[in-house]
């Protein structure tokens, strides 16, 4: 596989996973946690839907881009891997805010879950799959920068 093609699978990889990732775990797997929990306000349901929509619209777009660009337009790919990555960001972020949680320790529909652990450090799935598929649109954007601009004119 030749870089350029590594490049757009890789950043397409990305962007597939943050719309199929989000929506498969929290309204499929995760529902009863989620989407279906008795114990969620409509409020709070309203903010999950929208972090639905939300890795769909930037996942789309990371995807609309890698299909029109070519890869030695360094811009777009960037722009591509960003938008494939950026719901992942902000899911890593939003755990540093006051009184969120990755985890459902005492959740009172899933009960007691703990997370994995690793030793003394915990494992976080939902992070886990945040870190590496920003981590491989990362990858994908680095090749864009491995390959030679085609018809650059001076």
């Amino acid at each position: 596989m030749h870089r350029e093609q590594l490049a757009k699978w890789l950043l397409g990889t990305a962007a597939l996973s943050t719309i199929i990732i989000p929506i498969g775990v929290d309204a499929v797997l995760l529902a009863k946690g989620h989407m279906n929990n008795p114990a969620w306000l409509p409020h709070a349901k309203l903010h999950c839907a929208m972090s639905f929509f939300a890795a769909v619209s930037l996942g789309s777009a990371a995807l609309a881009i890698l299909k029109v660009r070519p890869v030695s337009d360094r811009f777009s790919m960037g722009l591509a891997a960003f938008l494939g990555s950026a719901f992942w960001i902000g899911l890593i972020a939003s755990g540093f805010w006051p009184g969120t949680s990755y985890g459902f320790l005492n959740d009172p529909v899933l009960g007691n879950t703990p997370e994995p652990e690793l030793g003394p450090i915990t494992i976080y799935p939902n992070v886990a799959i945040g870190a590496i598929a920003i981590a491989i649109a990362l990858a994908g954007y680095w090749l864009t920068s491995q390959t030679k601009p085609i018809n650059q004119h001076r």
